[in-house]
């Protein structure tokens, strides 16, 4: 089955999107050998931090274990992505539909490079109308958006997968109305269908993010400043860690009343929700694999996980 047909081959799209990005990126931090070797295991779901946008430019130590998961999501056949961003909330679930969405820079005074960026990421409209019956089936509705694009909690993310472009890719709105259960349910309802079509789920967030305790002064990544990070971002991290591995999905579902620091690491809980998400669209049985973090402006965590089975 073919899901997109905007390009007849990825590598091709990724020229120069590709020329342009890695000319302006700064490569934070040395290479990693944790981000060189692949997991014996399949990779059904994965949280990504995506931070700042400036983070298609800067890749550090995470951008280099996203890059080390896209190989092995290729390499295990990966027919395509399907993404939650907290950047398209919406009064009721969607999912884009079009074959080739627009790249959206929804965001303002940063440096030219970034609005230069244009991956041409393919869509896919068939798999987008099975996910919405298969939604429907479950007693939830989703509606299709043809003219909606992918933001940049959806596309950033993908050019580090996949730097030399990858399988097709769905997003999926975030409700106004969600909370940590919501999330963690429909993500269970994703993350089943997307199995049966070797489809990764994806919820791309923030571990922490609160703009008010960011300092844009702080150095971004590898430098060695881990102990003037504020505390709060490991005390959380810490706790969130403990969760997942214990597989406790009620905590994490539930971490506004149980976590410590959370109101302060999440003053809004969109950028937390795609983890009890990407939780959810795990197998019961899951193992969590922690990746390389860094923390950025002393308050950004760019902690991701990825759920294998």
């Amino acid at each position: 089955m073919v899901w997109a047909t905007c390009t007849d081959s990825f590598g091709e799209s990724y020229k120069k999107v590709t020329s342009i990005w890695k000319d302006s990126r700064v490569n934070l931090g040395q290479h990693d050998d944790r981000c060189t070797s692949t997991m014996s295991t399949t990779i059904h779901s994965i949280f990504i931090s995506h931070g700042a946008p400036t983070y298609a430019l800067e890749p550090g130590l995470p951008g280099q274990a996203l890059e080390t998961l896209g190989q092995q999501l290729l390499a295990q056949g990966t027919r395509a992505l399907i993404v939650l961003s907290p950047h398209w909330r919406s009064a009721k679930l969607a999912v884009t539909s079009h074959e080739a969405p627009v790249i959206v820079h929804d965001f303002y005074g940063f440096p030219k490079p970034l609005y230069e960026l244009k991956p041409e990421i393919c869509g896919a409209p068939e798999l987008a109308s099975q996910l919405a019956t298969h939604l429907a089936e479950h007693g939830l509705s989703a509606e299709l958006r043809p003219q909606q694009g992918f933001d940049h909690g959806a596309w950033v993310p993908y050019i580090h997968l996949f730097p030399n472009g990858g399988p097709p890719m769905l997003q999926l709105s975030m409700p106004v109305d969600w909370n940590g259960e919501t999330a963690l349910n429909v993500g269970a309802l994703v993350g089943e269908f997307a199995r049966n079509k070797k489809a990764v789920v994806i919820g791309s967030g923030s571990l922490t993010h609160n703009f008010d305790d960011m300092d844009l002064r702080a150095a971004k990544a590898g430098d060695g400043g881990q102990a003037q990070n504020l505390p709060y971002v490991h005390e959380f991290n810490t706790w969130v860690q403990e969760r997942l591995r214990a597989c406790d999905s009620k905590a994490i579902s539930r971490a506004e009343f149980d976590a410590p620091h959370f109101a302060r690491a999440h003053p809004d809980d969109d950028h937390y929700l795609s983890l009890p998400f990407a939780m959810g669209a795990a197998t019961n049985n899951f193992k969590v694999n922690v990746l390389p973090e860094d923390v950025r402006y002393k308050a950004l965590s760019m902690q991701s996980f990825a759920f294998t089975a």
